[in-house]
C-alpha cells in the first residue's frame, strides 16, 4: 500500500510537469498588399525585449495565426512588444521544364546551358523592408486574451523613416 501511494505521489508530481509551461496568447490577424490577401506570406513576431521570435502562415484568405518557434510551445505568443516582419514569394514564372527535359523540344545539357543559367528561385513579391522586422515599422503589442492585427501593406513602401 505505501508503494502504491508513492507511485501514485510521482505520477501526480510528473503530471504537474505536463504542457508547454509558457505563457501564451492568441495572436492572428489578416495580411494584405494593396487590399489584396497575401496567400502563403509568412508573419514572424521578433521581440523588442527579452522572449522567444513567433511566426505564421497566412491561409488563401490571407489570415495567419501565430506559433511560437520553440518546440515544446504551441499557438500564440508571450505577453510583450514585437517588431514584425513579413516574407511573401510566389514562384517564378520561369519555364523550369527547360531543365529537366520534359518539353517537347529536349535539347542536350551543353545545348541547354544558358536556359539553365536564367533559371531564377522564388522572387519576393513584397518590398524588401518588409521582409526584415527591424526595417518594415511593423510593431504589434501582445497582451493577454485574443490579439488581433491586421497588416495592409503597401506595394510602393520604401521602408520605415524614409
Amino acid at each position: 500500500m505505501k508503494a502504491l501511494c508513492l507511485s501514485l505521489l510521482v505520477l501526480a508530481g510528473f503530471s504537474l510537469g505536463c504542457g508547454s509551461g509558457y505563457n501564451l496568447h492568441p495572436v492572428t490577424g489578416k495580411v494584405t498588399l494593396d487590399g489584396a490577401p497575401l496567400s502563403g506570406a509568412t508573419v514572424t513576431l521578433k521581440p523588442l525585449a527579452e522572449g522567444k521570435p513567433a511566426t505564421g502562415t497566412a491561409d488563401a484568405n490571407g489570415v495567419y495565426t501565430i506559433t511560437d518557434m520553440r518546440p515544446d510551445a504551441g499557438p500564440g505568443a508571450e505577453p510583450g512588444e514585437y517588431r514584425v516582419g513579413i516574407l511573401w514569394y510566389k514562384p517564378s514564372s520561369n519555364d523550369t521544364s527547360k531543365m529537366t527535359g520534359e518539353s517537347s523540344g529536349y535539347k542536350p545539357p551543353e545545348e541547354n546551358k544558358a536556359a539553365r543559367n536564367t533559371v531564377q528561385g522564388p522572387k519576393s513579391e513584397l518590398p524588401i523592408a518588409y521582409q526584415n522586422p527591424d526595417t518594415s515599422g511593423l510593431t504589434v503589442s501582445v497582451r493577454a486574451g485574443e490579439n488581433k492585427f491586421d497588416f495592409d501593406l503597401k506595394a510602393d513602401f520604401k521602408g520605415a523613416g524614409k
